[in-house]
């Protein structure tokens, strides 16, 4: 490889990498003041930053920088979702999580396969595969609500 291709691709690396970053602290900040969990936020940030609206972020899905970065994003979901949970909440939500992990992984795994069979067109064993890796978040994006729906004051809940 050139001298100058590697430059390029060192100069991509470091600015998507960047702006990730930047958005990410931008919208965990942003979360924070507004007293929500920052999953969401991140989740609507990188559509907006991605290809198909605003394109400041490029990514192959078969680069390494890809790998990367979802690796560091699986990393700091376990890994926030580790260091926050309390077990006071999750004494009293593990109903709830339990059935949200199982039940509801089922329910959401068949509802998006049926989706992108119908919608998209796809073999329904890909499409079983892609609810079943959409459906796995579910339980690591629900913790921090309801530990934030346990810990607001009466007055604020819905």
């Amino acid at each position: 490889m050139e001298a100058s291709a590697s430059i390029e691709i060192a100069k991509h690396t470091l600015l998507a990498c960047g702006l990730i970053l930047v958005i990410g602290t931008l919208g965990a900040f942003a979360a924070q003041k507004a007293k929500i969990p920052d999953i969401p936020i991140f989740l609507l940030a990188g559509i907006a930053i991605g290809p198909h609206a605003l394109a400041f972020v490029r990514i192959e899905a078969d680069s390494a920088l890809n790998q990367v970065i979802l690796l560091f994003g699986a990393s700091y979901i376990l890994f926030d979702g580790g260091a926050s949970l309390r077990l006071n909440v999750l004494k009293k939500v593990w109903v709830a999580i339990l059935s949200i992990a199982t039940i509801g992984v089922l329910i959401t795994t068949a509802v998006i396969a049926l989706a992108a069979h119908a919608l998209l067109g796809l073999p329904l064993t890909v499409a079983l595969l892609l609810g079943a890796a959409l459906s796995s978040t579910d339980p690591a994006t629900l913790v921090p609500i309801f530990a934030n729906f346990i810990s607001a004051p009466a007055s604020r809940r819905p």
